[in-house]
């Protein structure tokens, strides 16, 4: 896979089991080395193997992000192809963009349009959360998902040493989000949130958010001294949480790929 030193405005599309026929929009890019080792872009090869569309340095504005998007949702659709997810995210997170809410109305309104069937998601790393209307914001989406794989701040602070809010802030700004999803990653390794202590501590925290669906993964290899967990505790865990919480909850594979 090419090197390629920002990531785009518009990825993809990439084809998955839980998302169909995905469109990828990132309304702040930042720097490739500046990525999640587990973005789903840089793994499938979409940010070097895909024609890019508005790389740019620095925050895009509103109108460029639109623009961006307009045009390759326009460009599919008369090319007959299929689009069945526009989902916002990015290696920096999407709520950091000041006029996300301007950008959502806008890509709510094409998705409209141009794809009326496709699902409008939300994909945030809960990293930023600066957007002052989250709430609003996630009213917009079909499908608001958050990270959310910590049951204390000591386990959040280990996973997240450089972290810009702290683990209150961040369970608090993802209370508020109505219908919210959880995304939760596990592993074991160098750094563990699936020991039964962790799992147990995640759980009633989870109980406090009240999510409508819980999205759980692991990853598919090891990376810097963390192992993913078996296939069966990842099972174990998703009984726990239907169990305690209701939420439907859903066990993801990596098996994301270029369409």
């Amino acid at each position: 896979m090419s090197t390629v030193p920002y990531h785009a405005i518009v990825y993809g599309p990439i084809k998955s089991s839980r998302f169909g026929i995905s469109l990828g929009v990132c309304p702040a890019p930042t720097p490739r080395e500046g990525c999640a080792s587990d973005c789903v872009y840089c793994k499938t090869g979409v940010a070097a193997s895909v024609p890019i569309i508005s790389r740019v340095k620095g925050l895009p504005s509103s109108g460029v992000v639109v623009t961006s998007v307009a045009r390759k949702l326009i460009e599919m659709q008369r090319a007959g192809e299929k689009v069945e997810t526009v989902m916002v995210t990015g290696d920096s997170d999407p709520t950091s963009h000041a006029h996300l809410l301007e950008i959502s109305e806008n890509l709510r309104d094409l998705r409209n349009k141009w794809f009326p069937k496709a699902d409008l998601v939300l994909l945030s790393e809960s990293r930023v959360l600066s957007s002052p209307e989250l709430r609003a914001v996630c009213t917009i989406y079909d499908e608001p998902i958050f990270r959310f794989e910590w049951g204390t701040a000591k386990t959040y602070e280990t996973f997240r040493p450089d972290a810009t809010l702290d683990y209150k802030t961040v369970a608090e700004k993802v209370g508020l989000v109505d219908r919210v999803v959880i995304q939760a990653n596990f592993v074991q390794g160098a750094l563990d949130n699936s020991s039964e202590k962790e799992v147990t501590a995640w759980l009633k925290k989870l109980e406090e958010l009240r999510p409508r669906e819980v999205l759980l993964s692991t990853p598919d290899g090891t990376r810097k001294g963390v192992k993913p967990v078996p296939a069966s505790r990842l099972e174990e865990i998703a009984a726990k949480v239907a169990e305690r919480t209701h939420a439907s909850t859903v066990v993801l594979t990596e098996e994301a790929q270029l369409v």
